[in-house]
């Protein structure tokens, strides 16, 4: 690079770093002059970089013009909707207006009150007809909360989660509610600002796809096979502990294991509530040699002997050290004292303590033990109810847990990697496509089947978010496979492809048994986290690709060839997840864009990967130094995934 280049790279990813960095700051970044200052220049850039292309388009050596737009249109139309979306910005900064708004049942107002006090005035007076919370089956967590309103005229809004209600060019929100029949509703203003940026967000999507089309018409050569490679040994052990446990009758739980219970909310089987309770409270698949069925109801049946038995898992090692257990398990009664006392509410400090977060993990499953025993974990269904699916779907749920898809696409995954190693150590020309193409076969009848049984899209827990990247993992790879790439590259896939099932496979170990939020309750959800989910799975693969580029340098130019055409997809689909979490948070919040620390990051990763694309830096022409700054760039999806779990934020929904 030359130096100006230098120059510009470097700026360019130390303003992509300062802005996930301000989501270590105070909120009130957001709106300084330091901040506003920072995306003018971004603009000014943009426009810069407009300037550019347009140049390039007319001094393009090219049959015509329209060969020269075509060249360069899609890189002019994102530039154009980058602007637009910083332009949007910058109107909803200004002259949006957003405030609360609290009713009574029968109560008329036509006043909202703004986060700085301020009285903002409504357009028409409104009167609450009714307000009603929706309660999951069973259950006293709420499910929905809907308003009915009355204006002036006689017209009546309905509002209520992820449903909109509009009173002009205002939008009215559901927000929350008080224990007096009230209702909270958030209030915006915000014409200017939505239509602006939803015009950048229209753009993004044409010029991206426009995007990938003109780069789909580029052939890639098949890549040769690399050099020998090193055996890669994977190694797992476990232990348990063995300890007396009182038994159930089998003919008692084989009769119960098809039986369908209402549970959170849900129709499931009994076997399938014992598998995730089992999990939850143990972190394995069965205790003291008892199926799941069988150890849940002897712990039904069985509470006092059940309380001295060590089965409820402590992860925390310093938990363990204040609760003088020794293993890993602890027993109900060592969480009481000789005088009856929680010694865990002892223990806890508000949540400032360093092993608060473990106590409440612990606390959690004290809750749904003592539910359990009192009889209100689940609902037993009556062979009467409405509410009973199909003997089909049961016998699937079963089946399924019993198998456990994922353990085996994991098993096989590995299994994979160290055959692809081997064949390569014994110099054995072998084609692994059809190996990997039969594993993302399973992996994708393994998620259409989770889908069946659950009815519903499952990409709302970690451990089923985990399950789809790895699956497309295996996908991208078996893409690679079928074009003959390097084997290297094939093992690095697939074993990246076995980390993610891993998580997978781990995150099932300590399932979330609390129902889902009513904000989470949107068709929003399938869109916007499986195209993030997708965008992280197919921008990650550019780090086995990276690493490979590394080790094999005969194959280092091609490698890099093939990180870039991952790269356009990659980002293009990160920037439509991105605008479907923005689009969907304007729907449930009022606002598309919060700066909460996940969509900051979201949009660092979409920025740095961004950054190889650009002509300007020619780092094709640097395919060692892009490898390692495509290693580098990986960092930046682990902080947007997990990273910002440690911080204060929306998307915190555990």
């Amino acid at each position: 690079m030359r130096p100006t280049e230098i120059i510009v790279f470097v700026s360019a990813v130390v303003i992509s770093l300062l802005i996930g960095l301000s989501s270590l700051l105070p909120a009130e970044i957001y709106s300084s002059a330091i901040w506003h200052i920072l995306w003018i220049a971004i603009a000014v850039a943009l426009i810069f970089g407009l300037v550019i292309i347009v140049r390039k388009t007319r001094n393009a050596k090219r049959a015509t013009s329209m060969g020269r737009l075509r060249h360069n249109g899609p890189a002019l139309i994102m530039h154009i909707a980058f602007l637009f979306m910083i332009a949007g910005g910058f109107c909803t900064s200004l002259f949006s207006r957003r405030g609360t708004l609290h009713l009574f049942p029968s109560q008329t107002s036509d006043c909202f009150i703004s986060p700085a006090g301020k009285v903002g005035k409504l357009p028409s007076a409104v009167t609450l007809l009714s307000f009603a919370p929706e309660y999951y089956p069973g259950m006293n967590f709420p499910k929905d909360f809907k308003s009915e309103l009355k204006t002036d005229s006689g017209d009546t809004i309905h509002i209520s989660m992820n449903h909109i209600g509009r009173l002009g060019n205002y939008r009215l929100y559901q927000t929350s509610y008080d224990d007096q029949g009230g209702t909270v509703l958030t209030v915006t203003y915000d014409p200017a600002g939505i239509a602006v940026t939803y015009t950048g967000f229209f753009l993004f999507a044409v010029g991206g796809l426009a995007w990938l089309l003109r780069l789909a018409g580029r052939a890639r050569k098949s890549i040769k096979k690399s050099a020998p490679l090193i055996l890669l040994c994977f190694i797992s052990a476990g232990s348990g502990n063995a300890y007396a446990v009182p038994v159930v009758d089998t003919r008692t739980t084989d009769s119960l294991a098809t039986h369908q219970v209402l549970f959170n909310g849900e129709t499931v089987s009994f076997a399938a509530f014992a598998d995730r309770l089992t999990y939850k409270l143990t972190g394995r698949g069965s205790v003291g040699g008892l199926s799941p069925e069988a150890f849940v109801a002897s712990l039904i049946k069985y509470q006092e002997e059940w309380s001295k038995v060590p089965f409820l898992k402590i992860k925390s090692k310093g938990l363990r050290e204040a609760l003088a257990v020794d293993g890993k398990y602890a027993s109900v009664d060592d969480l009481y004292d000789d005088q009856g006392g929680y010694i865990l509410s002892d223990l806890y400090e508000g949540g400032a303590g360093p092993i608060d977060k473990d106590i409440l993990a612990l606390d959690e499953k004290i809750a749904l033990l003592i539910d359990l025993w009192d009889a209100k974990l689940f609902t037993p269904l009556p062979a009467d109810s409405e509410r009973l699916r199909s003997n089909f779907s049961i016998k699937a749920e079963i089946f399924y847990y019993k198998i456990n898809p994922v353990r085996v696409l994991f098993i096989c995954s590995i299994l994979t990697v160290a055959f692809i190693l081997l064949m390569q150590i014994l110099k054995k020309n072998v084609r692994f496509f059809p190996i990997i193409a039969l594993l993302g076969f399973a992996g994708i009848l393994a998620f259409a089947w989770l889908w069946y049984i659950s009815g519903r899209v499952p990409l709302s827990a970690t451990p089923d978010i985990m399950q789809f990247v790895g699956i497309c993992m295996i996908l991208l790879t078996g893409v690679a496979a079928w074009h003959k790439e390097a084997p290297l590259l094939l093992a690095l896939g697939m074993a990246s492809a076995s980390f993610l099932l891993l998580v997978a496979m781990l995150g099932m170990k300590d399932p979330v048994l609390s129902p889902v939020m009513p904000v989470l309750a949107s068709p929003w959800l399938s869109v916007h986290v499986s195209l993030v989910m997708l965008s992280y799975a197919v921008l990650g693969f550019t780090l086995p690709v990276a690493v490979t580029a590394l080790m094999v340098s005969s194959q280092r130019d091609r490698l890099i060839n093939l990180s870039m055409s991952l790269l356009a997809p990659g980002i293009f689909l990160l920037g439509l997840g991105i605008i479907t979490g923005a689009m969907w948070a304007n729907v449930s919040w009022g606002r598309y864009w919060a700066w909460d620390p996940k969509e900051t990051w979201s949009l660092v990763t979409l920025l740095l990967y961004s950054i190889p694309l650009h002509k300007y830096f020619k780092m094709q022409k640097l395919p060692k130094f892009c490898s390692i700054y495509l290693i580098l760039a990986f960092s930046s999806i682990i902080m947007t995934y997990f990273g910002v779990n440690l911080l204060p934020s929306l998307h915190a929904y555990n």
